[in-house]
């Protein structure tokens, strides 16, 4: 028998039911009966041969016995036939089958993951049916079976017949009782069936249609299910991985601390909610970026045979140029000091994406640092310590800051794209930009045609390669659509935003800027007033408090669909 054996009952067209050969069933006496054949009948098998198949089962010693089918068998045999079409269990034309009239469902819920499910893989529940007066079939349980197979093509459904005697209330009481003992199944049943229907062979579009999902999400999931570090992530723990944090989950395979890092974020995580597993991914590939852009740089720097040192290879009087001074107190900038025989490069951390110039020996080499002539901070054990520490939390806020900024402007990114928007939404848009183009506000005038604002607005409008290069000839890349005019005139005012709201905005410290961080909280209130969620470093700034990275706290970060927003307050508009 074919692969098809598996979907026997529930195919599409007759022509894909599986196949017996009709010598093989009536080898067996006890599917061979004296049956008078109705010429009609006859005449029509004959023609266009067995449309209905035969119900069989196979009995001890593999023998095939028909159950229903003997008329359709003796006409076959009388045509000469060589196989017939037949199904493992019993089966019914939809086609005569009539609904319940008082179905309890009032929303059967028919959706396409629905309907795509019954078209790949046949519908393998039984209905529940019963004999009326009048020859009438009645459905008394699957009526949403019955209606998603007709709107998937189906041409049978598998079914039982409901108790003969079984009265209205009856059958009211059994649509009550089979959809309280129905339970779905749990979203980590979901996956592990999914991996398991893997194994045993299935490909990864048969399984999509049959659970309703994305290609893309089975990947995942068999890559995951696949690999021991990941599987054992994933299992530690109750937490409901969602299939986009399984996709992200594959990037870290070969990064113990990053899975250790989100597998105790989702066991943190309340009530499965996934702001604090997603923020923890975000944090992680945040980090990894940057690893890529530090080993990038270095390479460059050996390139062009620069000194390259770890930062435990230098000693306690390394330090980095921009503290230097000359003997007079003058300034040392990066390139004075670039011919001194001790510069080195340094990673001073292993978040950070550039490599910095250190002086080894600065006594030695002629410099000295800010508060003593030559060589020396000054400054005892604890202060240094204290500055350590200071230095440790900016370097964590500005991870976020940047992980934050990376996720901000993808929300954006699909706020600009969408085609479609609210009508709220867009007015409150065009709000935005003329407020910012009529009052020339948040430097606009000056920074609109600036090249950061220009890599900016490339990346929110999806511009990428040779289509990113030139400002020019941005109107020629994005969509033409008169009513698309709001969301691209937006990009460019969201662009100069975004330039003017850098690592210093969320800064209270001795380094703070308020020039950029009251317009970037501002520019939040917006974002928020749109349906964009805060994340917690990005919330102080709007809220206009100190931010603490070493503070535990929860992780804000679902946004909600651009188009569920609601429209943003008019004295926000006007602020912008």
């Amino acid at each position: 028998m074919s692969n098809a054996t598996a979907q026997a009952g529930v195919q599409v067209t007759p022509a894909q039911w599986d196949t017996l050969p009709v010598a093989q069933l009536t080898a067996h006496p006890g599917n061979v009966r004296d049956i008078k054949v109705p010429a009609k009948f006859q005449a029509d098998i004959k023609a266009n041969g067995v449309q209905e198949p035969l119900y069989v089962v196979r009995t001890h010693g593999d023998v095939p016995q028909v159950i229903d089918g003997f008329r359709r068998l003796a006409a076959a045999v009388a045509a000469g036939l060589e196989t017939v079409p037949f199904t493992a269990r019993p089966v019914i034309r939809i086609d005569a089958l009539t609904p319940h009239p008082q179905n309890a469902r009032e929303e059967l819920d028919i959706n396409a993951a629905f309907v795509e499910s019954l078209r790949s893989e046949g519908c393998r529940v039984p209905v529940k049916v019963q004999r009326l007066d009048g020859g009438v079939v009645q459905v008394n349980d699957g009526n949403r079976r019955f209606f998603g197979a007709q709107e998937a093509g189906l041409t049978h459904l598998p079914y039982e017949w409901d108790d003969d005697d079984r009265d209205a209330a009856g059958q009211f009481l059994d649509m009550i009782t089979t959809a309280q003992h129905r339970k779905a199944l749990s979203h980590g049943e979901m996956t592990a069936a999914m991996f398991s229907a893997s194994e045993a062979g299935a490909q990864v579009g048969r399984i999509a249609k049959a659970a309703g999902v994305r290609q893309k999400d089975v990947k995942a999931v068999v890559k995951v299910k696949g690999d021991k570090a990941l599987s054992d992530a994933v299992a530690s723990g109750t937490y409901a991985w969602t299939f986009d944090q399984l996709a992200a989950l594959s990037e870290f395979a070969d990064d113990a601390e990053a899975l250790a890092t989100i597998t105790e974020a989702a066991e943190e995580a309340e009530d499965d909610d996934a702001d604090e597993v997603d923020w923890a991914i975000r944090i992680e590939r945040t980090k990894r970026e940057k690893r890529a852009k530090a080993g990038a740089h270095r390479a460059e720097l050996e390139k062009a045979g620069q000194k390259v040192r770890d930062m435990a290879e230098l000693s306690d009087r390394a330090t980095p140029v921009w503290r230097l001074k000359t003997p007079d107190g003058g300034r040392i900038t990066a390139e004075g000091h670039a011919e001194c025989k001790g510069q080195v490069w340094v990673l001073e951390d292993a978040e950070d994406e550039q490599l910095k110039p250190y002086c080894t020996s600065p006594a030695l080499y002629g410099h000295a640092e800010p508060g003593s002539p030559m060589g020396g901070s000054g400054k005892s054990t604890a202060q240094k310590e204290a500055e350590k520490v200071a230095r440790a939390a900016v370097k964590k806020g500005n991870l976020e800051w940047d992980a934050a900024e990376t996720r901000r402007r993808e929300w954006l990114t699909d706020l600009i794209k969408r085609r479609n928007l609210p009508k709220d939404t867009t007015n409150t848009l065009i709000g935005h930009v003329n407020a910012a183009l009529l009052g020339g506000t948040w430097g606009i005038c000056d920074d609109l045609n600036k090249e950061p604002t220009t890599n900016i607005l490339a990346g929110l409008l999806g511009l990428t390669g040779d289509k990113a290069k030139h400002r020019t000839d941005f109107p020629e890349h994005v969509a033409k659509d008169p009513r698309r005019a709001p969301q691209l005139q937006f990009a460019a005012v969201a662009a100069v935003r975004e330039k003017n709201a850098p690592r210093a905005a969320w800064r209270t410290d001795d380094q703070r800027a308020p020039w950029y961080r009251t317009p970037t909280g501002k520019w939040f209130a917006i974002l928020e007033a749109l349906g964009y969620q805060l994340t917690p470093i990005e919330q102080s700034v709007k809220d206009n408090e100190p931010y603490d990275p070493n503070k535990k706290k929860r992780a804000a970060i679902t946004a909600a669909e651009p188009e569920q927003a609601d429209q943003a307050p008019a004295d926000d508009a006007a602020a912008a």
